[in-house]
């Protein structure tokens, strides 16, 4: 069997979330620090947010890929994402590939919470705490609001891909049926 049709056919080697629980302890801890009120513990939770965000992206990414495979099918094209880059270059990845639900509202946070998170690091020798506190409250909720719009893009790429398992690869699974290659 094809590598694509078996990919499709087992969720399990759809694109996900590299080491979730990981990100999920992360969550945890951003949470407690930002939850403690200190401006070190606020600013350690944007910092570890930051991450979690550039992991969303890079999962959106590959999302994006896995679709474009399954529409160019029988022709192949590959991908590969550099886990290397930083927040900027993931946005103007995502901005430059297929477009998603909700994908100009989710890059938009994304840009605003990276320009919270900028303008905080850099305003830190010349600001007092008090001073960046408010922008810390507004890049969690910038944060949140980017979380909830990844877990609906996400489930409306599960059903893509479900339909795409369901109605276009399921006979090439069922009859180990490949199409034949164009000469």
């Amino acid at each position: 069997m094809d590598s694509i049709v078996e990919r499709i056919m087992d969720k399990e080697k759809w694109p996900s979330l590299e080491m979730p629980e990981n990100l999920e302890l992360l969550n945890e801890l951003a949470d407690r620090e930002f939850d403690s009120g200190t401006f070190p513990g606020m600013l350690a939770a944007l910092l570890m947010y930051h991450q979690i965000v550039e992991a969303l992206c890079v999962h959106l990414l590959e999302d994006c890929h896995f679709l474009i495979q399954l529409a160019l099918y029988p022709a192949t094209i590959h991908f590969k994402v550099d886990q290397s880059k930083m927040l900027g270059s993931y946005i103007k990845d995502l901005r430059e590939t297929v477009d998603f639900k909700d994908k100009d509202k989710f890059i938009g946070k994304v840009e605003e919470f990276n320009r919270i998170r900028n303008t905080i690091v850099h305003k830190m020798r010349r600001s007092n705490d008090g001073e960046l506190l408010p922008m810390l409250r507004k890049g969690r909720a910038f944060f949140e609001g980017i979380l909830d719009l990844y877990v609906g893009i996400q489930d409306d790429f599960c059903l893509i891909f479900h339909s795409y398992k369901k109605d276009i690869f399921r006979d090439y699974a069922e009859n180990d049926l490949l199409p034949e290659p164009d000469e």
